[in-house]
């Protein structure tokens, strides 16, 4: 392989975190990932309270995705919500 020939983009902007109208920081990127999803993210008060949700959604469908997606908002939650 010709490491020459990998286009990496980065998109700053796209993976972000921002605040959310609901207080929760989100990135582009997992906004649109929740949306594909049809999980409405934005009813959610709390990261613990979306992990919840995700993982209701994921027993029904199963998406490596949001797999992905449900493991980093878990460890975040782990390090911010616990000393």
């Amino acid at each position: 392989m010709n490491e020459d020939n990998i286009k990496v983009e980065i998109n700053p902007e796209y993976t972000m975190m921002k605040k959310q109208e609901n207080g929760l920081f989100l990135s582009q990127e997992q906004v649109e990932i929740l949306e594909e999803n049809n999980i409405d993210f934005r009813k959610c008060k709390t990261l613990s309270e979306l992990i919840y949700t995700i993982e209701m959604y994921i027993n029904d469908e199963n998406s490596d995705v949001l797999n992905n997606l449900l493991d980093v908002l878990q460890e975040r939650n782990y390090y911010q919500n616990y000393k």
